[in-house]
């Protein structure tokens, strides 16, 4: 067992103090979301892809942005897929009718499809160890049922009022 001084001690008690106040008065730049402002390329398709997949019009831009980051980096040649599975939809909108998402003659774009899906209405995106959670809250699972349902691990009603009782 290590036996410190009393000398040592106060010294490292009065550094973390001065550290901390120091901390509390400077002026420190704010701490954002580790995404960027700068304008993501292909994010214009992949919105219009997610909608033609979705049918949803008003998706979060955000979570789009995110979303594209984060399959940018699972997904090798992702643009290039991209703009291929956009051209695909295109051309044949009868691909979104049928009960299960199947591209008989593609399937690396039936596999970027239900990515871009899985991405959206589970806030995951990749498998296992490289799995990248990007939202939680803001899925389209849980926004689809949020008239109803609270999403797990979140209290019903206005923050706090779970301590009161019933």
């Amino acid at each position: 067992m290590t036996h410190y001084s009393r000398r040592r001690v106060l010294k490292m008690v009065g550094l973390v103090t001065i550290a901390s106040a120091a901390g509390q008065l400077l002026p420190l730049p704010r701490l954002n979301a580790a995404q960027s402002l700068i304008n993501v390329t292909g994010l214009d398709d992949f919105m219009q892809v997610s909608q033609l997949l979705t049918q949803q019009e008003n998706l979060n831009a955000t979570v789009g942005r995110a979303l594209l980051l984060a399959l940018t980096q699972t997904q090798k040649g992702f643009l290039q897929a991209l703009t291929q599975l956009k051209t695909l939809l295109q051309n044949q909108p009868s691909l979104l009718q049928q009960d299960h998402l199947t591209f008989a003659a593609d399937a690396d774009s039936e596999k970027l499809a239900k990515a871009i899906l899985g991405g959206w209405y589970n806030g995951v995106v990749g498998k296992g160890n490289h799995a990248l959670y990007v939202t939680y809250v803001n899925t389209l699972a849980n926004l689809l049922v949020d008239d109803k349902l609270v999403p797990p691990g979140f209290s019903y009603g206005e923050c706090g009022s779970w301590a009161q009782q019933p």
